[in-house]
């Protein structure tokens, strides 16, 4: 089971945020955090702060933001021992990756690591303790987004891979955008099945589709998008194709597909 440990300073940060609009919360922690400043080691004084801000951090209801993302995805609670949850440096940082110790060997046995980067102010504005059912918060929104790629590079039976693409580098870069939105496609699909999309969403995708196929299959055949975003199951290997040879969405549609490819 996934362990959740959180940057200090981020909880600190956003226990202050969390308590300025609410007197009495704020008076009760000033109670306890003033009396911390009159020790004179500052090595003891962090060590007494730390338990001080995280009992807030959880009596606050903020820790169940991130408990409650990463229990809709039960397979990053299955494969990865640890969530880092730091603060993002700016709210365009807010994000969420995977990292993994090489083990070319004995992939059970891999060590993975979820890094959250969230700002102060999203626990807030994600709603608090009803973030999840709140349709406030583009943080949610991101990370719901985020996770499920997560999930998707969990499952074998997506069988990612770190690969990259050959070419000059215009041709590279097209290759990457064409996977990152056949990849970002399949992902909202799902969302807004689980009732978890965001409007106006599959029209963004479906612009962006057409800007990177453009003068190809997106004007040969619209229902290809459409393809994508309802597939119940498509693989790694199915975007690195179509990024690289876009005529094959036309030869193995995703309404085609009966099963992802080997």
């Amino acid at each position: 089971m996934v362990t959740i440990e959180y940057e200090q300073s981020l909880i600190e940060t956003t226990v202050f945020l969390a308590v300025r609009n609410d007197e009495r919360l704020e008076c009760e922690l000033h109670q306890v955090v003033d009396r911390l400043y009159e020790i004179p080691d500052e090595e003891r004084r962090q060590r007494e702060f730390a338990p001080v801000f995280r009992e807030f951090f959880t009596k606050l209801g903020l820790d169940r933001l991130i408990v409650g993302l990463l229990a809709e995805r039960p397979l990053i609670g299955e494969r990865v021992d640890r969530c880092v949850v730091r603060d993002a440096p700016r709210k365009k940082a807010q994000s969420a990756e995977l990292l993994v110790q090489d083990n070319e060997h004995d992939d059970e046995h891999l060590r993975r690591t979820l890094v959250i980067q969230i700002c102060p102010q999203s626990f807030l504005d994600a709603g608090g303790t009803t973030a999840l059912s709140s349709p406030r918060g583009r943080f949610v929104t991101l990370m719901r987004r985020e996770l499920l790629h997560v999930a998707d590079m969990l499952d074998k039976r997506f069988g990612y891979i770190r690969e990259t693409f050959s070419g000059e580098p215009s041709w590279q870069n097209l290759q990457r955008d064409r996977y990152r939105v056949l990849w970002d496609t399949y992902v909202a699909g799902r969302l807004e099945r689980e009732q978890l999309g965001v409007n106006g969403e599959k029209e963004r995708l479906e612009r962006a589709f057409g800007r990177v196929f453009a003068n190809g299959i997106a004007d040969i055949d619209g229902g290809v998008f459409a393809g994508i975003f309802d597939a119940p199951s498509l693989t790694h290997r199915n975007f690195m194709d179509w990024a690289r040879e876009p005529v094959l969405l036309l030869i193995r549609s995703p309404d085609r597909l009966k099963s992802p490819q080997p």
